[in-house]
């Protein structure tokens, strides 16, 4: 038989024969070893108690023996050695007395049962040794003894073959231990070997049962995790390579041009598309190195190769050469090929045609230009319209109020007046579609200024007032006290909204009331949304209009306009303007019953809220009672609403016996009213005869009468103040004036408790005449003959030329304060005029002349080229006198120094005075005068004459430290009491004054100060001969 090596034998033992042997062979060795030493270490031991026990053994005969040897019993020294022999482990005892007689006791019996190689390796050798006997000192011999290791050798051999037992057992326990628990593992690792071959070969259902030890069932369960995720992964591989095979089916079939490229450049793919778009087949393009299309530019051309480089996905469009010659427009999308390993391989392009889109574009392109070109040519053609159309209707409506200030019959007055009016409704219409044509074209622009809300609404509704009454019509306010007055936004265009909605509801309402409300929706820290509402009980809006009421050049239905005329853009263009603002227009509406337009609008607020220093402060009504006769529900709510918020109580009456009643009642509970509000218009309720009765009551007489008016009759006014009425307010109220005049009729200051509106300024008020002479450069006759009539009247030198070039002359030859120009003059228009005296005035050093632009365009644009040519200004036609007066008072008024002023009222102060202030508002303050007032006018005089350098005073104090603020709240009072005694001029200034300042126009509000100084010098001298005339 061939002998195998130990390598070979080993190698062919399974895993239960090599841990069966390792461990038997390890327990052996270590028990052999244990055993080895345990035979060594017995070995010295049994040395060393042979030792000791010959010693204890002599120590324990000795005696004895000496003992017996006294007695001479040697016999029994004998024994005692014989039996000694036989206990112990002794082989020999000899004693020799001192005669040198012996007894010897010797062990006949012991055998060696440990085998000499035990005996050989424990090396244990026989101990012997003599010991004197001896007894009180006496020797009586010597014992000799000898210590063999037979039995210590047996007893070594006995402990060597237990332990050797136990070492056998334990191995033949431990190898048991180890078949029986490896056995059935291995059979599970057999199992898995098993199955791994079998999944190897293609069965990949094979799984194994978990089994065994938890190290095998994990291997195990760790094979059929496995087996698991191949399967699924084959799965995936098999459906990826489906979905590859649609892929690539689909990447055949597509329209799109699709190709592949390698690093070096070569196509390496080119589908169906590709062929179709560029007309290489797919022979003809895989293997080259084809560029499809090339950049316009080198630098575009090397920025794609650099996001080649990069790999990066990128994108361009080109104009390619197909395989016919001919060219297309493609876009094409380039992004990196990455294999498995993220490393790229190259890149792959798609190209889309986008011949037909550029074609499109292109003329989208050309049509876009061609509306810009209409949008401008309608822009050039409502320029030049409104240009002739305001031409002539600058002659209109000049001539007729030129005509209206002459002696006229009734008949004939009656005429001018309805020719005015259709002038101005012209004008008007001419206006919505300029506004129309500019949020249209995108070109209107709003402003983010700081605003009075407040007065804005309430200009509002003052302004269209006496149009809604002239119809029969109620016009009232109703702005909630939690409104807060001080926003930013655009107040001309927010007026103009409100203005065509309150026109609307006007036109369409012949009974009834219209009612402006203002609340709010919804208030942060910076901002608040306002709601605005105009409700009427007017005609109402039928379903169907409704739908398209806020179309362009659309009404209710086609009688609207030749009823109510218009031209059916304000609705429209309030729309717009709302969207602009932020908002959305609403309407609701029930025919027969009335209308509500409605609409939210988002504010700034200001960073401090503006304080009118004309106003008494808060709280200074708490806890006061009124009595409201009102019978309009509205305006009775209203007025609630309003003294309310003041902290006064109030109760409502319908009739004058139940005012009577109530107001007697008051004062017999102890709780009287403080003041009464009521209606002078009461239908058929005799309001004056209340007024009478209760001051011919002694117990009601003490209460305050206000009463409300819906004009500015003097008649009516001056009747009021005879049967003692305290104050008279015009509808539709102001809340301020309603809280200054119940604050100022409470602490029995009557002068201040005359509403504002009664002292506005009328059309045909004596203007502020401040001498000068003005150069006129007009070139149509007619428009020339209107501002020669309106500056005549006001008082002005004039010299008019027809022509720029004209202009220029007269300007060398004269000494002019103020030049008006028309911008479209022949020979050389107003443009080119202005910028040669201003290149004059240069070259001069002259002083720079105002030059006022006089044009009937109306484009933004226009007043921008005026102000571009040199011009200071800019009048658009047609004007009114009160126009140019504003304007030339604006340019003017700082020209004329206060001793000239002195000067001309010293020579002619009756005429001054009637030059500089309003007549009609003097006489106003007269009719309020009563026999136990008769000094009202005076007193009001002096107190302005007093109070006023005050307020001059806090005006330059504020400019000098550039507080603005303070310059706004000192011009506001001094304009408001300013106005109350028909000091226009200053009123006008001191308005433009507040303005700058709250716009924070320090230079430009500095300039104006100087303006108002000035002209303050005139109103001052103009009432101080007021009072001296009264005087003489």
């Amino acid at each position: 038989m061939k002998h195998l090596r130990w390598g070979q034998f080993w190698a062919e033992w399974g895993l239960i024969p090599r841990l069966m042997f390792a461990v038997g062979l390890a327990i052996l060795t270590g028990g052999s070893i244990q055993t080895y030493m345990f035979v060594v270490e017995g070995a010295a031991e049994h040395s060393v108690r042979l030792q000791r026990e010959m010693n204890e053994t002599m120590a324990f005969l000795a005696p004895l023996i000496a003992e017996q040897a006294i007695l001479g019993e040697y016999g029994a020294i004998s024994q005692l050695l014989k039996n000694q022999v036989r206990r112990g482990e002794a082989d020999r005892f000899e004693w020799t007395d001192n005669a040198g007689k012996k007894i010897v006791a010797q062990d006949v019996d012991d055998k060696n049962e440990a085998p000499a190689w035990l005996l050989a390796v424990a090396h244990i050798e026989h101990v012997e040794g003599d010991f004197k006997v001896e007894a009180g000192g006496v020797g009586y011999g010597t014992l000799h003894a000898k210590m063999t290791p037979v039995q210590s050798g047996n007893r070594l051999w006995g402990q060597f073959a237990r332990q050797l037992q136990i070492v056998v057992a334990t191995l033949l326990l431990i190898l048991l231990l180890i078949w029986l628990i490896f056995r059935g593992n291995l059979g599970t690792l057999r199992l898995l070997a098993e199955g791994a071959n079998r999944f190897s070969q293609g069965d990949h259902a094979v799984r194994i049962e978990s089994e065994g030890s938890p190290e095998v069932r994990l291997a195990a369960e760790a094979f059929n995790n496995m087996a698991d995720n191949i399967e699924n992964l084959i799965a995936s591989l098999e459906e990826s390579e489906s979905k590859n095979k649609l892929l690539a089916t689909i990447v055949e079939q597509s329209s799109e041009a699709i190709w592949t490229k390698d690093l070096t450049g070569t196509v390496t793919s080119w589908n169906a598309g590709a062929v179709a778009m560029l007309g290489y087949s797919s022979a003809e393009a895989v293997g080259r190195k084809l560029t499809v299309g090339r950049s316009a530019s080198d630098k575009d051309e090397e920025s794609r190769m650099t996001q080649l480089l990069r790999s990066e996905r990128f994108s361009y469009e080109v104009k390619a050469t197909t395989a016919s010659g001919g060219e297309v427009d493609i876009q094409v999308a380039v992004a990196p090929l990455i294999d498995a390993g993220n490393k790229r391989i190259g890149t792959i392009s798609v190209a889309h045609d986008i011949t037909a889109r550029n074609r499109n574009e292109e003329e989208l392109r050309l049509a876009r230009e061609a509306a810009e070109s209409a949008s401008h040519a309608k822009s050039t053609f409502l320029a030049k319209m409104s240009h002739e159309i305001r031409t002539p209707m600058n002659g209109v409506l000049g001539m007729t109020e030129l005509l209206l200030e002459t002696e006229l019959t009734g008949t004939q007055r009656k005429y001018a007046q309805t020719v005015q009016r259709s002038g101005k409704n012209l004008l008007g219409i001419i206006n919505d579609i300029l506004d129309f044509s500019k949020i249209e074209a995108g070109k209107l622009e709003l402003e983010h200024i700081d605003m009075d809300l407040r007065s804005t609404v309430e200009d509002v509704v003052e302004l269209l007032a006496e149009r809604a009454q002239s119809n029969g019509v109620e016009l009232a306010c109703n702005i909630s006290p939690e409104v807060i007055n001080g926003v930013r936004g655009d107040p001309l265009r927010l007026g103009q909204i409100l203005t065509n909605l309150v026109g609307n509801s006007i036109k369409f309402t012949e009974c009834g009331q219209i009612v402006v409300s203002v609340t709010s929706v919804e208030e942060a820290a910076n901002n608040l949304t306002l709601r605005f509402e105009v409700s009427d009980s007017g005609a109402g809006i039928s379903p169907e209009a409704l739908s398209r009421i806020f179309e362009n050049f659309s009404q209710a239905d086609g009688s609207t306009t030749r009823k109510y005329g218009g031209t059916g853009l304000g609705l429209a263009i309030s729309r717009q303007l709302v969207e602009m603002m932020g908002g959305k227009l609403h309407v609701e509406s029930t025919p027969g019953v009335g209308s509500t337009f409605w609409f939210t609008c988002r504010f700034e607020k200001q960073e401090t809220q503006p304080q009118d220093d004309s106003l008494p402060p808060p709280g200074a009504l708490e806890g006061m009672r009124a009595l409201i006769f009102e019978p309009g529900a509205i305006s009775r709510g209203i007025i609630h609403s309003q003294i309310a918020s003041w902290g006064m109580s109030h109760q409502s009456v319908k009739t004058p016996q139940q005012a009577l009643e109530v107001l007697a009642q008051g004062t017999a509970l102890g709780a009287p009213y403080d003041v009464a509000v009521f209606d002078l218009g009461l239908p058929d309720t005799g309001a004056l005869e209340l007024a009478r009765t209760i001051r011919a009551d002694a117990v009601i007489a003490k209460v305050r009468l206000v009463m409300l008016t819906t004009g500015t009759r003097h008649a009516d006014i001056r009747e009021a103040r005879n049967v003692g009425i305290d104050a008279c307010l015009v509808k539709p109220l102001r809340q301020a004036a309603l809280y200054k005049c119940l604050v100022n009729v409470m602490a029995g200051s009557y002068e201040a408790t005359v509403s504002p509106q009664v002292a506005d300024v009328p059309a045909d008020a004596a203007p502020l005449r401040i001498l000068g002479n003005l150069l006129l450069a007009e070139d149509n006759p007619v428009n020339q003959q209107v501002a020669l009539g309106v500056l005549e009247i006001e008082g002005y030198r004039v010299t008019a030329v027809n022509n720029g070039k004209e202009a220029l002359d007269a300007y060398a030859q004269g000494s002019f304060d103020l030049i008006l120009m028309d911008c479209q003059m022949p020979e050389m228009d107003g443009y080119e005029a202005a910028k040669k005296i201003r290149e004059r005035e240069r070259q001069s050093n002259t002083r720079r002349i105002p030059i006022i632009a006089l044009t009937a365009n109306a484009m933004n644009h226009d007043r921008e080229k005026c102000l571009n040519a040199g011009m200071d200004d800019y009048l658009s036609k047609p004007y009114g006198r009160l126009q140019m007066r504003d304007i030339l008072n604006r340019w003017l008024s700082q020209r004329a120094p206060m001793q000239a002023q002195a000067e001309a009222f010293a020579g002619a102060a009756p005429a001054t005075v009637a030059q500089v202030l309003d007549r009609n508002a003097l006489d106003t303050l007269r009719a309020l005068q009563t026999n136990d007032r008769p000094d009202l006018l005076e007193r009001v005089i002096n107190l302005y004459l007093t109070e006023s350098p005050k307020l001059i005073q806090r005006m330059k104090q504020a400019a000098a430290a550039n507080d603005l603020p303070e310059i706004a709240r000192a011009t506001h009072t001094l304009r408001s009491s300013s106005a109350n005694l028909g000091a226009m001029g200053l009123t006008r200034l001191c308005q433009d004054l507040e303005a700058s300042a709250r716009l924070a126009a320090a230079e430009e509000a500095r300039k104006q100060l100087a303006e108002v100084e000035t002209e303050y010098g005139s109103v001052h001298i103009a009432l101080t001969a007021e009072l001296e005339a009264k005087a003489a």
